[in-house]
């Protein structure tokens, strides 16, 4: 045996080229089938990751770090509009009150004066100038308003000169990401509370890039058990250079309480256009270094080939790729000495 695995092995630099003749092919075990080419409209299985749907949940945001001071509900609690989720301390946010409180009052004084200035100058009695100054001060004084109130409605909080504001619900439905306890610091620009909709989910689906050109907008979304739970409402054109993947988005309308938020799930995509695969048996398919690999027949012996993989199922795997068509033909048994030969196993 060790003789015969010396006389298969040849180069191995990327994908061993193995040589072997019929008779060793024999006494080895190893035997070769074809592969068939199949047309279908379902890609998968693709990794998702589950979350809830952004555009109908709410998150809250400082652009400062902010300390819990009381917490009123936990994530898993339903919520209701208007309802206190805890109270934060913050030496930014107290002094914007401050702020916003005298600019208002400022404001509205001001507002007061430039009506009057506009019938003074209507009448003659002062000039354009004298008129636009006021005007000018209440506009930019409306402006410092728009910012600090932008402020507290992106932390739902309501503005306060007390020491502590409180984080009030700005819409129904479960918690979904809160604070674990009092004393807890908030980091700037990381959302610290969500509330979301727990009927409301989307997939964040990883396609290769040969899969770009098959997925559309509108495609619908199945799961493991062929029933469809969502449809597809973006793709990416681009690819992803350290995943190598590009990224589909899928509303998930139908979830039958299977999928939860924050884990990963195999789905399937029923394309509106018909994909050409090879199909490659799993008798045929071995792993090597975490890849997928198949031994194809060659006038010398076999070449191991990586596999472009774009679909598994029970019975194999789908691929799309040069060098591997409805003539290819693989080995089917004795896949262990050749992966061994490749190997430099003796």
């Amino acid at each position: 045996m060790k003789q015969s695995l010396l006389l298969l092995m040849a180069a191995t630099a990327v994908m061993a080229q193995i040589t072997i003749n019929e008779v060793q092919m024999k006494k080895m075990g190893i035997t070769t089938g074809k592969v068939n080419l199949v047309s279908s409209t379902t890609v998968g299985p693709l990794i998702a990751k589950i979350d809830y749907d952004e555009e109908q949940s709410k998150s809250y945001f400082l652009d400062h770090e902010a300390s819990i001071v009381a917490l009123k509900v936990r994530a898993g609690d339903q919520v209701k509009k208007g309802q206190i989720l805890c109270r934060i301390a913050s030496p930014e946010l107290l002094t914007n009150g401050f702020e916003l409180k005298e600019v208002q009052n400022r404001y509205r004084s001001i507002q007061n004066n430039v009506k009057k200035d506009e019938v003074l100058y209507k009448e003659g009695i002062i000039s354009y100038r004298d008129y636009q100054i006021g005007a000018l001060e209440a506009a930019s004084l409306r402006s410092r308003i728009l910012t600090l109130e932008a402020q507290f409605s992106l932390a739902g909080v309501v503005p306060s000169t007390d020491g502590s504001m409180a984080v009030i619900a700005q819409k129904n439905g479960i918690i979904t990401l809160s604070p674990l306890a009092v004393a807890e610091k908030i980091i700037p620009y990381q959302p610290y509370f969500r509330i979301s909709n727990t009927d409301a989910m989307t997939a964040i689906i990883n396609i290769s890039p040969k899969q770009i050109a098959s997925i559309s907008k509108g495609d619908k979304v199945l799961n493991k058990a062929g029933s469809s739970i969502g449809s597809i409402i973006s793709v990416a054109t681009s690819v992803n250079g350290s995943t190598n993947s590009a990224t589909a988005i899928a509303r998930i309308s139908n979830r039958s309480g299977e999928l939860r938020a924050g884990t990963t799930t195999g789905l399937f995509v029923s394309t509106s256009k018909p994909v050409t695969s090879v199909f490659i048996p799993s008798n045929a398919v071995v792993k090597h270094q975490g890849k997928s690999i198949c031994f194809i027949r060659t006038s010398n012996g076999f070449q191991a080939q990586e596999l472009a993989v774009v679909g598994v199922s029970k019975e194999g795997v789908f691929v799309r790729q040069k060098g591997i068509d409805q003539a290819t033909q693989v080995a089917v048994s004795g896949l262990i000495v050749l992966k061994g030969a490749m190997s430099g196993f003796e």
